[in-house]
């Protein structure tokens, strides 16, 4: 068995956590076929810490920055750089481990034409019970071409509209917005 090289697997976590996990294995398995171990951090650590205890997911981050001691280069994936990766990227600079940017081209040979929402979700403490739908406006979903473009307008609709039991998350539509689950809401901007 030839020796593979070890590379650390840097990808979003924090904000939409289901998908962003998703695309992380996703990720990781990209880099298997590429003839290398993956470690992704942000998949084990959050096991047995709590992301949501501050305390915790600085300890998560400091533990996986000494992972990437270990590691022959660190891949940096996904459409933005989260402020965990921008601390794994200074301390990749800092100790010298070359650093490759992996983008959805070299991936599939396909631009990216994801396309992107904002998913609301009622709370089950609202009047009107639980619920989950995305955000449309003329009766339609609202859509965004980037990631940045949703999380702001999501950002600026919990500021501002300030629904107690409603929130807004940005999110990849990764299936018709006619077609996603909203049996029981209707949101309107």
């Amino acid at each position: 068995m030839t020796d593979k090289k070890l590379v650390y697997i840097a990808s979003p976590y924090a904000g939409d956590i289901e998908y962003n996990t998703r695309m992380a294995i996703k990720y990781c398995r990209y880099a298997a076929e590429h003839g290398v171990i993956p470690l992704a951090p942000h998949l084990l650590m959050p096991r047995f810490l709590c992301e949501a205890n501050p305390e915790e997911r600085e300890l998560g981050i400091k533990m996986g920055l000494q992972l990437l001691a270990l590691c022959s280069e660190l891949w940096v994936f996904g459409g933005r750089i989260s402020e965990g990766m921008r601390r794994e990227i200074a301390e990749a600079e800092r100790l010298g481990v070359p650093i490759k940017h992996i983008g959805e081209i070299e991936m599939t040979g396909v631009k990216d034409m994801k396309k992107y929402g904002i998913w609301a979700k009622r709370s089950a403490a609202s009047v009107c019970g639980a619920a989950e739908a995305w955000l449309k406006s003329d009766g339609k979903p609202m859509t965004f071409d980037t990631y940045e473009e949703a999380a702001g307008k999501a950002e600026a609709l919990m500021k501002n509209i300030g629904t107690v039991n409603v929130s807004y998350y940005p999110r990849p539509m990764e299936q018709e917005p006619e077609d996603a689950p909203a049996p029981s809401m209707s949101m309107k901007l």
